[in-house]
């Protein structure tokens, strides 16, 4: 039993990798732009997981030329613990820096629990995504 339980916490001490959000495929083509302020306004607007799916938005606009998409994240009680994330269609690193925007791991829910996803994140919206 303490074999098990100190495996157990080996295991948790570990560092866990970081899995990497990907740009979506499907984003439509004419997107209006929209600035910081529309996108503050959005990102600090609370969001209630159990209100209708499909009135949740899937792409915001375009900020400093770039598409704006909300991704949702959910795991095993769905749609209790969905969290959205509001974010550049770019690969984090370079390319986000490039954009205006900033390499971010949030925290998002995966299997029974949660892990680190990284995110291109418009910088504006940085001090309200956890």
């Amino acid at each position: 039993m303490i074999a098990i339980m100190l495996a157990l916490l080996a295991t948790e001490q570990q560092p866990r990798e970081v899995d990497v959000a990907r740009p979506e495929r499907w984003i439509p083509q004419n997107l209006a732009p929209i600035d910081d302020d529309a996108l503050i306004d959005f990102v600090r607007r609370p969001f209630d997981p159990m209100s209708d799916q499909t009135r949740w938005p899937r792409s915001l606009g375009t900020h400093r030329g770039v598409a704006v998409i909300v991704s949702y994240t959910c795991s095993d009680l769905c749609p209790d613990y969905t969290k959205r994330i509001v974010r550049y269609n770019l690969l984090p690193g370079e390319e986000c820096t490039r954009a205006g925007g900033i390499s971010k791991d949030i925290v998002v829910p995966r299997g029974i629990g949660t892990g680190l996803r990284r995110y291109c994140i418009p910088a504006v919206t940085d001090p309200y995504q956890r």
